[in-house]
């Protein structure tokens, strides 16, 4: 059956009005608790932590836990790499269409319209640890943060020293900017994050020698965001010249036209 070819601005409707027919119903109106101390969890999000578990993929949630019962962004997972096909069909039988995401690796997104409570929910799904605008600076942190995930009830989260140090470097490297909700999830995380850690040695080599991660473990717990920003932009620019500049120019271009391709070409949705 040859696919269905879709514009940029169908895909929403498509998602709304046709792509879960043959799959399971996705959610119902009420939150779900998945344990006790854990957040509720909004009906669509929840059914598809169920599928990942019962599909046996080995993943946790990256960020955004006390969002989660009425998500306005993306819904952040890390998963095993060698999952990532289970993580596709279970999210299929339930009627998550994947979205293009040229230029954006590595990054995938999955998208589905719950009806009764007329919310669209976008997973956001990496494999690897990666930061910067165009993902300049890579790790290999992710098998270590999936092996030192905990559990919250069913709902599996980073453990609160991975959890710092993750959602830091994406406040640091990604934004540039620390958001009130980000401030206020680092300084309930400081205490409990060690400056001797896989992450934190990753966020040292990144950022400049006289910002070391103990230095900016004693700016969180100051509240210094003006100088965690200018310690972020010496990163950013640190984290550009590593490579040569005509190299670094190449690969920017490409990303850029991925992205814009990405955005205007027709979408298509493989048929069912």
């Amino acid at each position: 059956m040859p696919e269905r070819v879709q514009t940029r601005d169908d895909v929403r409707p498509a998602v709304e009005g046709g792509s879960q027919s043959g799959s399971e119903e996705v959610g119902s109106h009420a939150p779900a608790h998945r344990g006790r101390g854990a957040p509720a969890i909004h009906p669509a999000v929840s059914q598809a932590f169920d599928a990942l578990k019962g599909s046996n993929v080995q993943w946790c949630l990256l960020r955004g836990e006390s969002d989660l019962a009425s998500p306005n962004g993306d819904v952040d997972l890390l998963v095993a790499r060698g999952d990532m096909p289970r993580l596709r069909a279970a999210l299929r039988r339930l009627g998550f269409a994947p979205l293009r995401a040229w230029g954006r690796a590595p990054h995938c997104f999955f998208v589905a319209y719950h009806e009764a409570t007329a919310r669209r929910i976008k997973l956001d799904v990496v494999t690897q640890l990666a930061y910067g605008p165009y993902q300049e600076l890579q790790t290999d942190a992710a098998a270590g943060c999936l092996a030192r995930r905990r559990y919250v009830g069913a709902l599996p989260l980073l453990s609160p020293d991975d959890a710092f140090w993750t959602l830091l470097l994406h406040c640091m490297l990604d934004r540039q900017a620390f958001s009130a909700a980000h401030r206020e999830r680092l300084l309930e995380l400081v205490g409990r994050a060690d400056c001797n850690g896989e992450l934190a040695n990753v966020a040292g080599a990144a950022f400049a020698e006289r910002s070391e991660a103990a230095i900016v473990l004693e700016l969180v717990r100051a509240q210094d965001w003006e100088a965690l920003t200018r310690i972020a932009q010496d990163a950013s620019a640190h984290l550009t010249h590593r490579r040569p500049r005509f190299v670094r120019r190449l690969r920017v271009l490409a990303i850029r036209a991925l992205r814009r391709a990405a955005n205007f070409l027709p979408y298509r949705v493989a048929s069912r």
